[in-house]
């Protein structure tokens, strides 16, 4: 175990040991797949795993400087354009701001960079972000790139399951698990690698519920705690509030993809405590500055109505991932949410 994080600490992640070591076993047999999918819970670091992996790549401080590498080195020409973002031979695709989906124009334009000759390294690669993002014709067209990619081509898709991409695009990839890692990891590189205060970084490691990427977030933006916060108080009064103030919530949040998607996900972590907290125990919960409450709410309403609210918010999840109309989701789960007697 301590090489393997010996071997993470060289690709500069925290955690995802198991899945460095199955790309370095690919990089040492030189048998690199032209596609693979990354997949694990969101803001756990998928993106990064395959920015290090494309790094890693096009490294050129190995021995032999037209090999990559079984690590980056972190110091030559292409290795600190790719930790810049700034390395001709690396796109990244995502899901533009005012867009609902991953478009099938920014596929094409991917499969005309990847008919062309590199501009400085050994590949030619592509990440694509929250590939689930891709709407069908973009789904279907990635396809032929797939099917028949180009020599130097490399394609790295990220995805929270592989269940949400279609059938013919696994079928094509090489599959990449991460998995959410301990408090305790998180909490270390915290102190260690961003000089964060033992009591914050305590605080910051049991929030972020085994993500690194929400962790790093958190330390280093002063406002999100707070965010979080007050956004959380906010949820928490849904139960006692009225249909009516509930639509009138619903109008407020909007219909912003991301925003009401990182409200869920926190709206998932509060009913996941409250179910713990209906079951006596509130010390694996994950809100631990705000005990005293989940306590309270889930001896009114229990471990059913507390169970049932997390299947409805996953469900929920599932209805957007499906582009259901926002509003529409949002006022269902509002109606379906306990109502309590103020």
């Amino acid at each position: 175990m301590e090489t393997r994080q010996n071997q993470a600490a060289d690709w500069n992640i925290v955690g995802h040991e198991r899945a460095i070591d199955i790309l370095r076993r690919t990089l040492a047999a030189q048998q690199v797949r032209h596609a693979y999918l990354f997949t694990g819970p969101q803001r756990v670091g998928k993106t990064l795993l395959a920015q290090r992996f494309a790094q890693t790549l096009l490294c050129t401080g190995g021995s032999d400087p037209q090999v990559a590498p079984l690590d980056p080195c972190n110091t030559c020409l292409a290795c600190r354009k790719v930790l810049h973002g700034n390395h001709p031979d690396v796109h990244l695709i995502a899901k533009p701001p005012d867009k609902q989906a991953i478009l099938i124009e920014q596929i094409r334009e991917l499969q005309n960079d990847s008919a062309r000759r590199t501009l400085e390294g050994r590949r030619n690669i592509f990440i694509i972000q929250d590939a689930q993002d891709m709407n069908l014709q973009a789904a279907n067209c990635i396809l032929k790139t797939l099917e028949e990619p180009e020599h130097d081509v490399v394609l790295l898709l990220t995805a929270p399951d592989a269940g949400l991409l279609l059938p013919t695009i696994l079928s094509r990839v090489q599959m990449i698990t991460t998995q959410l890692l301990t408090s305790t990891q998180i909490k270390n590189a915290l102190v260690e690698r961003w000089d964060a205060e033992a009591d914050e970084a305590d605080l910051i490691a049991a929030l972020a519920a085994g993500r690194m990427g929400w962790a790093v977030e958190a330390v280093e933006d002063d406002e999100m705690l707070e965010e979080r916060k007050s956004q959380l108080e906010m949820l928490t009064k849904i139960p006692s509030t009225s249909r009516v103030q509930r639509f009138d919530l619903v109008q407020k949040l909007g219909t912003d993809g991301e925003k009401v998607r990182s409200l869920l996900d926190l709206w998932l972590l509060w009913w996941r405590d409250m179910v713990l907290a209906a079951n006596h125990c509130l010390d694996l919960t994950v809100n631990v500055d705000m005990r005293d409450l989940l306590k309270a709410q889930a001896g009114k309403i229990g471990s059913d109505e507390a169970e049932r609210m997390v299947r409805t918010i996953l469900q929920t999840m599932e209805a957007l991932d499906q582009n259901v109309n926002t509003r529409m989701a949002l006022e269902v789960l509002m109606l379906d949410t306990p109502m309590l007697k103020a």
